[in-house]
């Protein structure tokens, strides 16, 4: 897991460089998601798959032609279409898409298979500051696809640590500025064609505070619905969207921040589609009975408590979806993050807790915050709903 630096100062020879060196696993991962967005969602067939994720190119060419040039530079490395892309880094918000949002008739075959499971995020400022990480939860069969990379172009004071996939453009981490930013997937019945959101949390990571990370969030036009933990050492913000809505459900940066994979907005509950069989309610319950009992104030705590399996399988927060239901398209924790926004350093695994204990990375170009004025550490936040 130790991180490739992607340093390139043009977008498109960065993009290349990524598709190139991991070619092999990136045509494998394409396939495995091309295949699981068909069973998925209400697309018929491959091609209407490909067809949706072409809609989605001229959005992010028109609002992020930067992160748009990175996208066919790995396409182009990968000697892969440009759709294909699309699939790998945006396959979550692909399934939640109606196929009328692109001019394409509705499968009529029933999604059955939904996958129960999700991610756990969980932020607080403790001994040592602002802390926040996640357990990243998706289909066993993407771990062996995990890797960190650095984004630090040449020639500029940018950089981004990113936790990743193979061919994808970021999923979470930390920028120069402090900005750190954490996903939970949520699924939407509203929708549409949007930004690819891993071009969002790199458009995010990049912005100069925690608050012009949320506007720019607020500025893109999404597909389908996230919760975003957007937290830069002096702010957090955490906001919950669906394809056509964002709001903010969590704020303050003393107060401490759980979510799983279910709307805390009443608006929000009324567009979106828990799966049936969700871990999402089980493993918020643990998440905050675990926080309560434990009181985590440290990285190295935090991380203990992202790796726990304590419970039922069902709210266990390192989750192995995939043993309960025979089948690796079905969730398991593929890998962890936790940052410590005082000092820049991240903490990273893939994998099940019980098989990697992480490495720890620092950021090379890093502009520290201030401390937080002196007062109480986190106690838990009121949410709306």
């Amino acid at each position: 897991m130790q991180p490739v630096v992607f340093d390139q100062a043009d977008p498109t020879e960065r993009g290349r460089a990524h598709g190139e060196l991991w070619r092999e696993p990136i045509g494998a991962l394409a396939d495995i998601r091309l295949a699981l967005a068909v069973r998925r969602s209400r697309f018929g067939s491959t091609e209407h798959v490909q067809q949706a994720a072409g809609a989605h190119l001229p959005v992010l060419e028109r609002h992020l032609p930067g992160l748009h040039a990175e996208l066919l530079g790995i396409a182009e490395g990968a000697n892969m279409s440009p759709e294909d892309i699309v699939v790998l880094n945006h396959y979550t918000d692909l399934r939640d898409v109606p196929p009328s949002a692109v001019g394409l008739p509705s499968s009529e075959a029933e999604q059955a298979d939904a996958d129960p499971g999700g991610c756990t995020s969980i932020y607080f400022t403790g001994v040592e500051g602002p802390v926040l990480g996640q357990t990243w939860d998706m289909h066993a069969s993407a771990e062996p696809f995990v890797r960190m990379m650095s984004v630090a172009p040449k020639g500029t004071t940018q950089q981004s640590l990113c936790f990743t996939l193979t061919g994808c453009l970021g999923m979470a981490g930390l920028g120069q500025d402090a900005v750190a930013v954490t996903i939970n997937n949520l699924s939407s019945t509203d929708g549409g064609v949007g930004v690819v959101w891993p071009a969002v949390v790199r458009a995010m990571l990049d912005a100069p505070s925690a608050t012009d990370a949320r506007e720019r969030l607020y500025a893109l036009p999404l597909s389908s619905g996230h919760y975003y933990t957007i937290a830069d050492g002096r702010d957090f913000f955490g906001v919950e969207s669906s394809g056509q809505r964002k709001v903010l459900t969590q704020v303050g940066p003393r107060a401490a921040h759980l979510h799983t994979n279910h709307c805390f907005d009443p608006v929000l509950r009324q567009h979106e589609a828990v799966p049936r069989g969700s871990t999402s309610f089980a493993r918020l319950n643990m998440a905050t009975t675990l926080y309560a009992q434990h009181r985590p104030s440290t990285l190295d705590e935090l991380w203990t408590l992202l790796g726990s399996h304590e419970g039922a399988m069902q709210g266990q927060l390192c989750t192995h979806q995939d043993e309960v239901h025979g089948d690796d398209s079905f969730s398991r924790t593929c890998g962890r993050l936790a940052i410590r926004l005082r000092t820049g350093e991240v903490r990273a695994a893939r994998g099940c807790s019980k098989n990697d204990a992480g490495i720890d990375l620092k950021m090379g170009r890093y502009n520290a915050p201030p401390a937080l004025p002196p007062g109480k550490m986190s106690r838990f936040a009121t949410v709306k709903g």
